[in-house]
């Protein structure tokens, strides 16, 4: 007679299985140093810093770029008005970004791109709200990469910051609240203060790219966040000279 075997692994290793899954969910994404940057944007003539700024790939495009908010290049950032996105790289012709956590560490581009459609937040939304700068090919440093696929509702997600009057680069857990091409927001687990981070990349727990921080505001007690998701990055970015 033969015996039943069992194909199912023990109840203490299923435990251990189930952990292990749960610990990787929450645990933090690994990023390289020296990506996530301080900007200083300049006409020739004048410049000024404000906000933050990442390097990254962008999948089906070649070279790194630096990548944040359109709506820095406006009254957010004290400028007189908002500039359109045909009027960005001809204006804001070089940016000098510094390492949010070694300033030592600088990247300099002189090729703003051309995002057509791409403008600051406003009562039709944040999705188009993108700018950004090519780097010269032959400038090989650290990046993050661009996802492809928004998280879904419920989703462990970082934003991947510094806050204003500190030292530390951090990341912040938020769980994905609304997830479509056009809103995609996050609710922090904690309380931090918002102030120049727009620009700053949010992250999935891969270490990919989901969304450019946009701002945030406070509701029922909570604080949440809304960025630019990626598949709408995606979409802008086909178009970019």
């Amino acid at each position: 007679m033969r015996a039943n075997i069992s194909h199912y692994p023990p109840i203490p290793l299923l435990l251990c299985l189930a952990a292990i899954a749960v610990s990787s969910a929450h645990a933090q994404p690994k990023v390289p140093d020296h990506v996530v940057l301080k900007p200083t944007f300049m006409t020739g003539y004048d410049s000024f810093s404000g906000g933050t700024a990442f390097l990254c790939t962008v999948p089906e495009m070649d070279g790194i770029l630096i990548l944040t908010a359109h709506h820095l290049f406006g009254s957010a950032c004290g400028l007189d008005r908002e500039y359109t996105w045909q009027e960005l790289p001809k204006t804001f012709v070089a940016t000098t970004c510094l390492s949010m956590t070694d300033p030592t560490h600088y990247i300099t581009s002189t090729k703003p791109l051309t995002i057509p459609g791409a403008h600051a937040l406003d009562k039709s939304g944040y999705h188009n709200d993108l700018a950004g700068y090519r780097l010269l090919p032959a400038q090989s440093v650290p990046s993050l990469k661009l996802a492809t696929a928004r998280p879904a509702v419920g989703t462990t997600v970082f934003l991947h910051a510094r806050q204003r009057g500190k030292q530390t680069l951090d990341m912040f857990k938020a769980i994905v609240r609304k997830s479509t091409d056009t809103e995609f927001e996050y609710v922090y687990d904690t309380r931090l203060n918002l102030a120049g981070t727009s620009g700053a990349p949010v992250l999935n727990t891969f270490g990919e790219v989901v969304a450019v921080n946009i701002g945030g505001s406070e509701e029922a007690g909570k604080q949440w966040g809304m960025g630019n998701p990626c598949t709408s990055i995606i979409r802008l970015l086909k178009s970019a000279k």
